[in-house]
């Protein structure tokens, strides 16, 4: 009962807030609900079937015996530890820790290999870094580009330094390449579907569960009121406000910190290190999909937090280098252009690539 006092306590705030605020909270969570079916849905599960395909067909193993001798002196993993890590930066959360679970469940790594895989490759992705946060928050989406590159800096950092964490075992990712023909496409398609579909509504559960959890914060007045207690800081309380709400959900946090009006290089800097982070809802959604990876969860929340601090570290260095040439105000068709048709146009021509390739490569393996 002590053990699970937090939860139940948390549990009956929701219910008081659910009676005490109907309105805002039945907003919230068509909000949630909105966000996730017209954009994670059509974005991530193309990707999640995509990913499975290539995955269950064995171009994971072929990336691996490119990039082994990257991924073997850097991170002392084997070759295949670079398609999570590729994949996870390219395609954004969850989708890192999804294709790390896939490829322990499948044996293909150790635990040892997935706990170290896990410590660096699930990030945030350019849709949201350029789209949202750059374009649509702080009106510039040179921004995000450059949260995306702060963020793989960080992660190959976190990477680094967790190395020393694990033992390097002589699993020998060699064996994997040759162990057995893959299936055809008409027999992994169907699994593939099923298992994305599951994972991208699981995602979706938790999206629309923490939509509602922030609202409920802030109806009640309480992420101001722990704002306040952080005053004597050199900070707004809006500032503290839009970290606290990023803790439990980033894209709220980074909203409001577009907001705040404390200098830029501060907000931006604390925005970079939540994206990095990914709050409770994205640490939620990945401790979801990792739920057969008995992975150690205070390792994997220690690389997260190393990783934020890289991540902001990198950005404050870099702040004063580029400041000058990022645009201080965007036109609205600029904008309408990066985040309406630039990005989901370039998402479609790298699905279209995957499936391509997937494509090929089952003819490779039918001759």
């Amino acid at each position: 009962m002590r053990k699970n006092s937090f939860v139940i306590l948390c549990t009956c705030f929701l219910i008081f807030a659910l009676l005490r605020y109907p309105q805002a909270m039945l907003a919230a969570s068509t909000k949630g609900v909105m966000l996730w079916f017209n954009q994670v849905l059509p974005s991530l599960f193309p990707f999640m079937v995509a990913c499975g395909l290539l995955l269950r067909m064995g171009a994971a193993e072929t990336v691996g015996e490119w990039l082994r001798p990257l991924m073997k002196p850097l991170f002392g993993l084997p070759g295949i530890a670079a398609f999570p890590f590729f994949l996870g930066i390219f395609s954004g959360y969850p989708m890192g820790a999804k294709i790390t679970a896939s490829l322990y469940s499948e044996k293909k790594i150790s635990l040892s290999q997935a706990e170290h895989i896990l410590s660096f490759c699930n990030n945030p992705g350019p849709l949201f870094l350029v789209g949202t946060v750059g374009a649509a928050f702080f009106q510039a989406p040179y921004w995000g580009y450059i949260f995306l590159l702060c963020c793989f800096f960080g992660a190959v950092a976190t990477g680094i330094l967790f190395r020393l964490f694990y033992p390097q075992n002589s699993w020998d990712d060699s064996l994997l390449y040759h162990k057995k023909s893959p299936p055809s496409i008409t027999q992994c398609l169907p699994q593939t579907i099923a298992d994305s579909m599951d994972t991208v509504t699981q995602i979706g559960g938790y999206i629309i569960l923490f939509a509602v959890y922030v609202e409920a914060f802030q109806q009640a007045g309480l992420l101001h009121l722990i704002a306040k207690a952080f005053s004597f800081l050199p900070f707004s309380v809006d500032f503290f406000s839009g970290v606290l709400g990023g803790l439990l959900e980033m894209t709220n946090g980074a909203f409001l910190l577009s907001y705040a009006p404390d200098p830029l290089i501060y907000r931006l800097t604390a925005t970079c290190m939540l994206v990095a982070l990914g709050g409770l809802s994205i640490l939620c959604q990945t401790m979801g999909i990792l739920r057969n990876v008995p992975i150690k969860k205070s390792r994997y929340l220690a690389a997260k937090i190393c990783n934020s601090i890289f991540s902001g570290l990198f950005f404050y260095i870099a702040f004063p280098f580029i400041e000058k040439y990022v645009q201080k105000t965007v036109p609205a068709f600029v904008m309408m252009a990066e985040t309406e048709f630039f990005i989901p146009v370039s998402y479609l021509k790298c699905s279209l690539l995957f499936l391509f390739f997937v494509f090929l490569y089952t003819l490779r393996q039918k001759q």
